[in-house]
């Protein structure tokens, strides 16, 4: 606003009548020379002066109006929402894992048991150091273990050596399901806190594999509660989602 005013106020003293001190006043008396011949060029610089001063004038009023004018408001520009990435599969490749040793004989395996560890944390090979030095069996009890990220990675999936021997099971208090029963067990204690779904993932592409592999009926995948004999268990805990697994198992 300031700018404009100033230059208005230049353009106006422009149009002011210029006195040239630098000349003297002609003396009383004098005849001047030319007055007459120089009216018409006085007159055309009057009305130059005049355009000038109406261009500039209206170059003024824009510049004012573009001054005194809100600011445009600014669009928001709409954010992309961070994607939403699911729990990624585990990296297991089940065919290796379920590799075994060619010269065993091959065993009617008839059932799959799930357990939990009734643990926090644990690996394949911690369990396996527990069985020999505690319980004094020979080796891990169970076929498979599945862990939770705390000892062993979450979803991963581990053979013990009874499932490369071809061998029973030490896992479900009962002859029948420990001759003929996989025991997968999945790292965790699942009263208290539900299985990863990494965990999920995997446990269902194992027991999906093995029941086609080995023609395991749907009934016949059971939770060692269901099938323990003498006492009782919670295992695998009032927090694995039984049923829910068995509807996604049975669609395969």
């Amino acid at each position: 606003m300031r700018v404009v005013v100033e230059f208005l106020a230049g353009i106006f003293s422009g149009l002011r009548p210029r006195t040239d001190r630098s000349c003297p006043r002609p003396r009383a008396g004098a005849r001047v020379q030319g007055a007459a011949a120089s009216a018409p060029g006085a007159f055309t610089d009057i009305i130059s002066r005049m355009l000038l001063l109406m261009i500039c004038v209206g170059i003024a009023a824009v510049a004012l109006l573009s001054a005194t004018r809100p600011a445009a408001s600014v669009a928001a520009v709409p954010q992309t929402p961070a994607p939403h990435f699911s729990t990624p599969a585990p990296v297991n490749n089940l065919d290796e894992i379920l590799a075994s040793d060619s010269s065993a004989p091959p065993r009617k395996w008839r059932y799959v048991v799930i357990h939990h560890s009734a643990s926090t944390r644990g690996s394949a090979q911690s369990f396996d150091q527990y069985h020999r030095e505690v319980r004094r069996w020979q080796g891990l009890g169970y076929h498979f273990v599945i862990g939770n990220g705390a000892d062993q990675g979450d979803g991963i999936v581990i053979a013990g050596p009874r499932w490369y021997a071809q061998e029973a099971g030490a896992h479900a208090n009962s002859s029948e399901y420990n001759e003929h029963g996989i025991g997968v067990c999945l790292v965790g204690n699942f009263e208290e806190k539900p299985p990863t779904p990494a965990q999920l993932t995997a446990l269902h592409e194992l027991v999906r594999k093995l029941c086609d592999r080995h023609q395991i009926g749907l009934i016949n995948v059971v939770g060692h509660n269901a099938i323990r004999r003498g006492g009782t268990t919670a295992c695998p805990g009032k927090l694995f989602p039984f049923s829910e697994f068995k509807n996604a198992l049975s669609g395969r």
